[in-house]
Protein backbone atom coordinates (compact mmCIF):
# COMPACT_ATOMS: atom_id res chain seq x y z
CA UNK A 1 0.00 0.00 0.00
CA UNK A 2 2.35 2.61 -1.05
CA UNK A 3 1.98 5.72 0.51
CA UNK A 4 -1.17 4.24 2.13
CA UNK A 5 -1.47 7.20 4.24
CA UNK A 6 -2.37 9.99 1.80
CA UNK A 7 -4.71 7.35 0.05
CA UNK A 8 -6.59 5.92 2.82
CA UNK A 9 -6.73 9.95 3.98
CA UNK A 10 -8.46 10.67 0.86
CA UNK A 11 -10.81 7.66 0.77
CA UNK A 12 -11.83 8.35 4.14
CA UNK A 13 -13.15 12.24 3.70
CA UNK A 14 -14.25 11.63 0.45
CA UNK A 15 -16.52 9.04 1.56
CA UNK A 16 -14.44 6.07 -0.53
CA UNK A 17 -15.27 3.48 1.83
CA UNK A 18 -15.24 5.28 4.95
CA UNK A 19 -18.19 7.18 5.50
CA UNK A 20 -19.61 9.83 7.78
CA UNK A 21 -23.04 11.50 7.54
CA UNK A 22 -23.42 15.19 8.14
CA UNK A 23 -26.70 14.61 9.38
CA UNK A 24 -25.32 12.64 12.61
CA UNK A 25 -22.95 14.61 13.49
CA UNK A 26 -25.04 18.29 13.82
CA UNK A 27 -27.70 15.80 15.59
CA UNK A 28 -24.64 14.54 18.09
CA UNK A 29 -26.86 11.17 18.14
CA UNK A 30 -23.13 9.36 17.46
CA UNK A 31 -19.57 10.32 18.08
CA UNK A 32 -17.13 10.60 15.20
CA UNK A 33 -15.60 7.08 16.00
CA UNK A 34 -19.11 5.41 15.84
CA UNK A 35 -20.44 7.20 12.52
CA UNK A 36 -17.09 5.90 10.59
CA UNK A 37 -17.39 2.73 8.69
CA UNK A 38 -14.82 1.52 6.93
CA UNK A 39 -14.81 -0.68 4.58
CA UNK A 40 -11.59 -2.98 4.57
CA UNK A 41 -12.34 -5.73 1.68
CA UNK A 42 -9.26 -7.14 0.36
CA UNK A 43 -6.41 -5.38 2.79
CA UNK A 44 -3.96 -7.32 4.65
CA UNK A 45 -3.73 -7.30 8.42
CA UNK A 46 -0.97 -4.57 8.14
CA UNK A 47 -3.43 -2.66 6.23
CA UNK A 48 -6.02 -2.92 8.27
CA UNK A 49 -4.21 -1.83 11.48
CA UNK A 50 -3.07 1.22 9.21
CA UNK A 51 -6.82 2.14 8.56
CA UNK A 52 -7.60 1.46 12.47
CA UNK A 53 -4.27 3.94 13.72
CA UNK A 54 -5.65 6.57 10.61
CA UNK A 55 -9.45 7.13 11.93
CA UNK A 56 -8.01 7.93 15.26
CA UNK A 57 -5.43 10.25 14.10
CA UNK A 58 -8.61 11.62 11.93
CA UNK A 59 -10.91 11.80 14.59
CA UNK A 60 -10.02 14.71 16.67
CA UNK A 61 -9.37 16.78 13.37
CA UNK A 62 -13.42 16.14 12.82
CA UNK A 63 -14.38 17.19 16.02
CA UNK A 64 -12.37 20.28 15.41
CA UNK A 65 -14.12 21.01 12.04
CA UNK A 66 -10.96 20.37 9.66
CA UNK A 67 -12.04 20.32 6.09
CA UNK A 68 -10.70 17.93 4.04
CA UNK A 69 -8.01 19.58 2.41
CA UNK A 70 -6.47 20.37 6.01
CA UNK A 71 -7.02 16.73 6.94
CA UNK A 72 -5.34 15.70 3.90
CA UNK A 73 -2.31 17.85 4.86
CA UNK A 74 -2.30 17.11 8.32
CA UNK A 75 -1.58 13.05 7.61
CA UNK A 76 0.81 14.05 4.65
CA UNK A 77 2.69 15.77 7.52
CA UNK A 78 2.40 13.40 10.42
CA UNK A 79 3.99 10.81 7.74
CA UNK A 80 6.70 12.50 7.06
CA UNK A 81 7.76 12.14 10.42
CA UNK A 82 7.09 8.58 10.85
CA UNK A 83 9.94 5.90 10.74
CA UNK A 84 9.67 2.70 8.51
CA UNK A 85 9.24 -0.67 10.42
CA UNK A 86 9.20 -3.88 8.94
CA UNK A 87 7.67 -6.99 9.44
CA UNK A 88 10.73 -9.41 10.03
CA UNK A 89 10.13 -13.21 11.77
CA UNK A 90 12.54 -14.84 13.66
CA UNK A 91 11.43 -17.90 12.77
CA UNK A 92 13.87 -20.97 13.35
CA UNK A 93 17.07 -18.47 12.74
CA UNK A 94 20.54 -18.82 15.29
CA UNK A 95 19.41 -16.55 18.24
CA UNK A 96 21.69 -14.73 20.77
CA UNK A 97 20.29 -12.98 23.87
CA UNK A 98 17.38 -13.20 25.63
CA UNK A 99 13.76 -14.20 23.92
CA UNK A 100 12.38 -11.01 26.15
CA UNK A 101 14.99 -8.54 24.85
CA UNK A 102 13.26 -5.27 24.27
CA UNK A 103 15.45 -4.90 21.00
CA UNK A 104 15.90 -7.74 18.63
CA UNK A 105 18.01 -7.06 15.76
CA UNK A 106 17.88 -9.19 12.71
CA UNK A 107 21.05 -9.82 10.04
CA UNK A 108 21.14 -11.05 6.58
CA UNK A 109 25.02 -11.97 5.63
CA UNK A 110 26.60 -13.69 3.62
CA UNK A 111 29.90 -15.29 4.84
CA UNK A 112 31.94 -14.46 1.71
CA UNK A 113 31.07 -10.85 2.18
CA UNK A 114 34.14 -8.80 3.69
CA UNK A 115 31.95 -5.49 4.85
CA UNK A 116 29.53 -8.56 7.01
CA UNK A 117 32.65 -9.89 8.11
CA UNK A 118 34.06 -6.45 9.58
CA UNK A 119 30.44 -5.69 11.26
CA UNK A 120 30.99 -8.66 13.22
CA UNK A 121 32.84 -6.96 16.30
CA UNK A 122 30.62 -3.87 16.12
CA UNK A 123 27.81 -6.82 17.16
CA UNK A 124 29.75 -8.40 19.34
CA UNK A 125 30.21 -5.05 21.10
CA UNK A 126 26.36 -4.09 20.61
CA UNK A 127 25.75 -7.45 22.83
CA UNK A 128 28.15 -6.38 25.53
CA UNK A 129 26.71 -3.48 26.09
CA UNK A 130 23.53 -4.46 26.09
CA UNK A 131 23.25 -7.88 27.70
CA UNK A 132 19.53 -7.95 28.83
CA UNK A 133 18.22 -5.89 26.38
CA UNK A 134 19.31 -7.07 23.08
CA UNK A 135 18.83 -10.16 20.99
CA UNK A 136 20.57 -11.20 17.56
CA UNK A 137 19.00 -13.25 15.01
CA UNK A 138 21.31 -14.61 12.32
CA UNK A 139 19.68 -14.90 8.75
CA UNK A 140 21.63 -16.34 5.75
CA UNK A 141 21.53 -14.33 2.74
CA UNK A 142 24.31 -15.72 0.24
CA UNK A 143 24.71 -13.35 -2.78
CA UNK A 144 24.61 -14.79 -5.98
CA UNK A 145 28.71 -13.40 -7.19
CA UNK A 146 29.81 -15.52 -3.98
CA UNK A 147 30.18 -18.76 -5.03
CA UNK A 148 30.87 -20.41 -1.75
CA UNK A 149 28.59 -18.47 0.49
CA UNK A 150 25.97 -21.30 -0.11
CA UNK A 151 27.60 -24.10 1.04
CA UNK A 152 29.28 -22.19 3.84
CA UNK A 153 25.62 -20.73 5.12
CA UNK A 154 24.62 -24.73 5.09
CA UNK A 155 27.81 -25.43 6.94
CA UNK A 156 27.08 -22.71 9.85
CA UNK A 157 23.21 -24.31 9.92
CA UNK A 158 24.85 -27.80 10.74
CA UNK A 159 27.01 -27.07 13.21
CA UNK A 160 24.09 -24.91 15.00
CA UNK A 161 22.69 -28.38 15.09
CA UNK A 162 25.45 -29.79 17.07
CA UNK A 163 25.52 -26.79 18.94
CA UNK A 164 28.12 -25.17 17.67
CA UNK A 165 26.60 -22.24 15.36
CA UNK A 166 28.08 -19.27 16.60
CA UNK A 167 31.42 -21.40 16.82
CA UNK A 168 31.26 -22.01 13.50
CA UNK A 169 30.15 -18.54 12.11
CA UNK A 170 33.50 -17.21 13.96
CA UNK A 171 35.77 -19.53 12.07
CA UNK A 172 33.83 -18.85 8.82
CA UNK A 173 34.15 -15.14 8.87
CA UNK A 174 38.19 -15.45 10.28
CA UNK A 175 38.27 -17.96 7.05
CA UNK A 176 36.48 -16.30 4.20
CA UNK A 177 39.19 -17.23 1.32
CA UNK A 178 39.16 -20.93 2.54
CA UNK A 179 35.21 -21.84 2.63
CA UNK A 180 35.37 -24.66 -0.07
CA UNK A 181 33.96 -28.04 1.39
CA UNK A 182 36.85 -29.65 2.19
CA UNK A 183 38.02 -26.09 4.85
CA UNK A 184 34.42 -26.43 6.00
CA UNK A 185 34.83 -30.08 6.95
CA UNK A 186 38.14 -29.45 8.68
CA UNK A 187 36.35 -26.31 10.93
CA UNK A 188 33.92 -29.25 11.92
CA UNK A 189 36.68 -31.57 13.06
CA UNK A 190 38.57 -28.20 14.67
CA UNK A 191 35.08 -28.08 16.97
CA UNK A 192 34.59 -31.19 18.01
CA UNK A 193 31.02 -32.29 15.77
CA UNK A 194 30.03 -35.68 14.83
CA UNK A 195 31.92 -35.28 11.20
CA UNK A 196 29.85 -37.84 9.79
CA UNK A 197 26.99 -36.09 10.67
CA UNK A 198 27.93 -32.91 9.26
CA UNK A 199 28.94 -34.58 6.04
CA UNK A 200 25.89 -36.08 5.89
CA UNK A 201 24.18 -32.66 6.15
CA UNK A 202 26.42 -30.45 4.13
CA UNK A 203 26.17 -33.79 0.66
CA UNK A 204 21.81 -34.17 1.33
CA UNK A 205 22.17 -30.17 1.17
CA UNK A 206 20.00 -30.37 4.39
CA UNK A 207 19.92 -27.06 5.29
CA UNK A 208 19.63 -25.23 1.49
CA UNK A 209 15.85 -25.06 2.28
CA UNK A 210 16.26 -22.57 4.99
CA UNK A 211 18.96 -21.43 3.32
CA UNK A 212 16.85 -20.27 0.38
CA UNK A 213 13.83 -19.09 2.30
CA UNK A 214 15.89 -16.99 4.44
CA UNK A 215 17.35 -15.63 1.18
CA UNK A 216 14.12 -15.09 -0.34
CA UNK A 217 13.05 -13.03 2.73
CA UNK A 218 15.79 -10.17 2.56
CA UNK A 219 15.09 -10.33 -1.13
CA UNK A 220 11.35 -9.71 -0.56
CA UNK A 221 12.48 -6.67 2.10
CA UNK A 222 14.41 -4.92 -1.09
CA UNK A 223 17.13 -5.75 1.40
CA UNK A 224 19.42 -6.99 -1.25
CA UNK A 225 22.47 -6.23 -0.49
CA UNK A 226 25.03 -7.76 2.55
CA UNK A 227 24.80 -6.98 5.68
CA UNK A 228 21.49 -5.57 6.18
CA UNK A 229 20.20 -5.18 9.75
CA UNK A 230 16.25 -4.71 11.04
CA UNK A 231 16.74 -3.76 14.71
CA UNK A 232 12.80 -3.61 15.65
CA UNK A 233 12.00 -3.75 11.89
CA UNK A 234 13.98 -0.48 11.46
CA UNK A 235 16.03 -1.01 8.59
CA UNK A 236 20.18 -0.54 8.75
CA UNK A 237 22.13 -1.39 5.26
CA UNK A 238 25.64 -1.89 5.64
CA UNK A 239 28.91 -1.90 7.86
CA UNK A 240 27.52 0.47 10.24
CA UNK A 241 29.43 1.66 12.92
CA UNK A 242 29.24 1.33 16.62
CA UNK A 243 26.98 4.72 17.21
CA UNK A 244 24.39 4.06 14.33
CA UNK A 245 23.42 1.26 15.90
CA UNK A 246 23.53 2.25 19.60
CA UNK A 247 21.32 6.04 18.35
CA UNK A 248 18.59 3.34 17.36
CA UNK A 249 18.44 0.93 20.18
CA UNK A 250 18.48 3.74 22.71
CA UNK A 251 15.81 5.35 21.21
CA UNK A 252 13.85 2.05 20.67
CA UNK A 253 14.59 1.59 25.19
CA UNK A 254 13.90 5.49 26.07
CA UNK A 255 10.41 4.14 26.63
CA UNK A 256 9.02 7.06 24.47
CA UNK A 257 6.63 6.72 21.75
CA UNK A 258 7.87 6.34 18.50
CA UNK A 259 5.90 7.28 15.68
CA UNK A 260 5.75 4.30 13.06
CA UNK A 261 4.27 2.96 9.86
CA UNK A 262 4.85 -0.47 8.39
CA UNK A 263 6.36 -0.82 5.06
CA UNK A 264 6.83 -3.95 3.24
CA UNK A 265 9.69 -3.48 0.67
CA UNK A 266 13.09 -1.45 1.28
CA UNK A 267 13.93 -0.24 -1.85
CA UNK A 268 9.58 0.58 -3.00
CA UNK A 269 10.04 3.20 0.36
CA UNK A 270 13.09 4.77 -0.71
CA UNK A 271 12.50 5.47 -3.96
CA UNK A 272 9.32 6.48 -3.26
CA UNK A 273 11.13 9.16 -0.58
CA UNK A 274 13.37 10.19 -3.24
CA UNK A 275 10.96 11.31 -5.36
CA UNK A 276 8.90 12.67 -3.04
CA UNK A 277 11.80 14.85 -1.10
CA UNK A 278 14.61 14.83 -3.75
CA UNK A 279 14.38 17.94 -6.07
CA UNK A 280 14.90 17.31 -9.54
CA UNK A 281 18.33 18.49 -11.14
CA UNK A 282 18.34 20.58 -13.56
CA UNK A 283 20.58 18.75 -16.29
CA UNK A 284 21.20 21.82 -17.86
CA UNK A 285 22.70 23.13 -14.73
CA UNK A 286 26.54 24.45 -15.18
CA UNK A 287 28.54 23.95 -11.57
CA UNK A 288 31.41 26.15 -10.70
CA UNK A 289 34.45 24.11 -10.12
CA UNK A 290 37.98 25.84 -9.15
CA UNK A 291 40.73 23.85 -10.50
CA UNK A 292 42.85 24.82 -7.11
CA UNK A 293 45.66 23.32 -6.17
CA UNK A 294 44.47 19.79 -7.90
CA UNK A 295 46.20 17.51 -10.29
CA UNK A 296 45.82 18.13 -13.94
CA UNK A 297 46.45 16.49 -17.17
CA UNK A 298 46.42 18.39 -20.03
CA UNK A 299 46.92 21.89 -21.47
CA UNK A 300 46.64 25.11 -18.84
CA UNK A 301 44.67 26.65 -21.66
CA UNK A 302 42.57 23.95 -23.08
CA UNK A 303 38.77 25.45 -23.65
CA UNK A 304 37.57 22.08 -21.76
CA UNK A 305 37.87 21.49 -18.49
CA UNK A 306 36.98 17.86 -16.74
CA UNK A 307 36.52 17.80 -13.28
CA UNK A 308 36.50 14.41 -12.00
CA UNK A 309 35.51 12.81 -8.22
CA UNK A 310 37.00 9.71 -8.34
CA UNK A 311 37.14 6.96 -5.30
CA UNK A 312 40.67 4.66 -5.44
CA UNK A 313 38.69 2.16 -4.15
CA UNK A 314 35.84 2.00 -6.21
CA UNK A 315 34.97 -0.68 -9.16
CA UNK A 316 33.10 1.89 -11.31
CA UNK A 317 36.26 5.13 -11.19
CA UNK A 318 38.38 2.75 -12.08
CA UNK A 319 36.09 1.25 -15.20
CA UNK A 320 36.42 5.18 -15.76
CA UNK A 321 39.89 5.21 -16.26
CA UNK A 322 40.03 3.82 -19.31
CA UNK A 323 37.12 6.78 -20.71
CA UNK A 324 39.47 8.91 -19.37
CA UNK A 325 42.45 7.90 -21.37
CA UNK A 326 40.10 7.85 -24.43
CA UNK A 327 39.60 11.61 -23.45
CA UNK A 328 43.11 12.55 -23.55
CA UNK A 329 43.77 10.35 -26.95
CA UNK A 330 40.75 12.04 -28.53
CA UNK A 331 41.08 15.37 -27.81
CA UNK A 332 45.10 16.16 -26.60
CA UNK A 333 44.68 20.02 -26.99
CA UNK A 334 41.46 20.81 -26.14
CA UNK A 335 40.65 18.83 -23.14
CA UNK A 336 42.22 19.85 -19.48
CA UNK A 337 42.24 16.63 -16.81
CA UNK A 338 41.53 18.16 -13.39
CA UNK A 339 41.46 14.72 -10.58
CA UNK A 340 39.55 15.39 -7.25
CA UNK A 341 39.12 12.85 -4.23
CA UNK A 342 35.67 11.67 -3.24
CA UNK A 343 36.35 8.65 -0.66
CA UNK A 344 33.09 7.04 0.21
CA UNK A 345 32.94 6.16 3.54
CA UNK A 346 32.49 2.57 2.94
CA UNK A 347 35.74 2.25 1.25
CA UNK A 348 37.97 2.09 4.29
CA UNK A 349 41.41 2.58 2.77
CA UNK A 350 40.14 5.17 -0.46
CA UNK A 351 41.26 8.17 2.14
CA UNK A 352 44.51 6.47 2.59
CA UNK A 353 45.10 6.23 -1.19
CA UNK A 354 43.97 9.92 -1.77
CA UNK A 355 46.46 10.98 1.10
CA UNK A 356 49.28 8.87 -0.54
CA UNK A 357 48.40 10.18 -4.13
CA UNK A 358 48.52 13.93 -3.20
CA UNK A 359 51.87 13.01 -1.05
CA UNK A 360 53.04 11.46 -4.51
CA UNK A 361 51.79 14.60 -6.11
CA UNK A 362 53.79 17.09 -3.98
CA UNK A 363 57.06 15.13 -5.91
CA UNK A 364 55.81 15.26 -8.90
CA UNK A 365 54.45 11.49 -9.43
CA UNK A 366 50.94 11.67 -8.97
CA UNK A 367 49.60 10.13 -11.91
CA UNK A 368 52.38 7.51 -11.43
CA UNK A 369 51.06 6.79 -8.33
CA UNK A 370 46.98 7.42 -9.45
CA UNK A 371 47.37 4.65 -12.01
CA UNK A 372 49.35 1.87 -9.72
CA UNK A 373 46.76 2.46 -7.42
CA UNK A 374 44.07 1.85 -9.19
CA UNK A 375 45.81 -1.15 -11.41
CA UNK A 376 46.21 -3.09 -8.03
CA UNK A 377 42.31 -1.75 -6.27
CA UNK A 378 42.08 -5.23 -4.16
CA UNK A 379 45.52 -4.62 -2.19
CA UNK A 380 45.29 -1.21 -0.45
CA UNK A 381 47.30 -0.82 2.37
CA UNK A 382 49.82 1.51 4.05
CA UNK A 383 52.69 -0.71 3.56
CA UNK A 384 51.68 -1.62 -0.06
CA UNK A 385 51.32 2.48 -0.68
CA UNK A 386 54.88 3.04 1.08
CA UNK A 387 56.21 0.24 -1.93
CA UNK A 388 54.94 1.78 -4.49
CA UNK A 389 56.54 5.27 -2.97
CA UNK A 390 60.03 3.63 -3.66
CA UNK A 391 59.25 2.00 -6.50
CA UNK A 392 58.56 5.62 -7.65
CA UNK A 393 61.75 7.09 -6.12
CA UNK A 394 60.04 9.38 -3.87
CA UNK A 395 61.77 10.74 -1.12
CA UNK A 396 60.56 7.99 1.73
CA UNK A 397 61.35 10.42 4.77
CA UNK A 398 58.77 13.27 2.88
CA UNK A 399 56.46 10.67 1.96
CA UNK A 400 56.06 8.79 5.40
CA UNK A 401 56.12 11.85 7.54
CA UNK A 402 53.38 13.05 5.16
CA UNK A 403 50.87 9.85 5.26
CA UNK A 404 51.99 9.90 9.25
CA UNK A 405 50.64 13.58 9.79
CA UNK A 406 47.88 13.61 7.09
CA UNK A 407 49.13 16.30 5.46
CA UNK A 408 46.31 16.37 2.80
CA UNK A 409 43.48 15.06 4.25
CA UNK A 410 42.10 19.17 4.89
CA UNK A 411 42.52 19.19 0.84
CA UNK A 412 40.48 15.90 0.39
CA UNK A 413 37.88 17.41 2.98
CA UNK A 414 37.86 21.10 1.04
CA UNK A 415 37.12 18.24 -2.06
CA UNK A 416 34.54 16.55 -0.78
CA UNK A 417 33.04 19.59 0.52
CA UNK A 418 32.88 20.65 -3.25
CA UNK A 419 31.55 17.49 -4.47
CA UNK A 420 28.37 17.63 -1.72
CA UNK A 421 27.49 21.27 -2.72
CA UNK A 422 27.20 20.68 -6.12
CA UNK A 423 25.60 17.59 -5.19
CA UNK A 424 27.81 14.56 -5.62
CA UNK A 425 26.47 11.26 -4.49
CA UNK A 426 28.42 9.03 -5.86
CA UNK A 427 31.86 8.42 -8.04
CA UNK A 428 32.58 9.10 -10.39
CA UNK A 429 31.18 12.20 -11.16
CA UNK A 430 32.37 14.27 -14.35
CA UNK A 431 31.74 18.42 -14.52
CA UNK A 432 32.88 19.10 -18.10
CA UNK A 433 32.89 22.87 -18.45
CA UNK A 434 30.58 22.96 -15.31
CA UNK A 435 28.16 20.24 -16.70
CA UNK A 436 27.25 17.15 -14.55
CA UNK A 437 27.78 13.66 -16.13
CA UNK A 438 27.55 10.81 -13.24
CA UNK A 439 28.57 7.61 -13.91
CA UNK A 440 31.20 5.11 -15.45
CA UNK A 441 29.52 5.94 -18.95
CA UNK A 442 30.81 4.87 -22.28
CA UNK A 443 33.33 7.64 -24.03
CA UNK A 444 30.62 8.75 -26.60
CA UNK A 445 28.41 10.51 -23.55
CA UNK A 446 31.73 12.88 -23.01
CA UNK A 447 31.92 13.20 -26.77
CA UNK A 448 27.85 14.35 -26.50
CA UNK A 449 28.99 17.64 -24.47
CA UNK A 450 32.78 18.17 -25.81
CA UNK A 451 31.99 18.44 -29.10
CA UNK A 452 29.28 20.98 -28.61
CA UNK A 453 31.53 23.14 -27.06
CA UNK A 454 33.67 25.76 -28.76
Amino acid sequence: MKRSVLLIGIMITLGMGCTMTKKSQQEGQVSPKEAISVDVTGLNATQQEEVKNMINEIIPLIREGKNESQIIQFLQEQDAKKITRYRVEVGDAPTKGPDNAKVTIVEYTDFQCPFCARVQPTLTQILEKYPQDVRKVFKQHPLSFHKDAPLAAEASLAAGAQGKFWEMKELLFNNQKQLKEENLIQYAQQLGLDLEQFKSDLSTHKYKEQVERETEEAVKLGATGTPAFFVNGRYLSGAKPLESFVAVIDEELSGKKIPSRWGTNVKDERKQTQKTQRPTEDPNKIYTMPVGSSPVKGPQDAPVTVVMFQDFQCPFSNRSQSTVKQLRELYPDKVKLVFKNYPLNFHKEAEIAAEAALAAGAQGKFWEMHDKIFANQKNISIDILKGYAQELNLDMNKFNEDLDTHRYKKTIDEDMKLATGAGVRGTPTFFINGKKLVGAKPVGEFQKVIDTLK
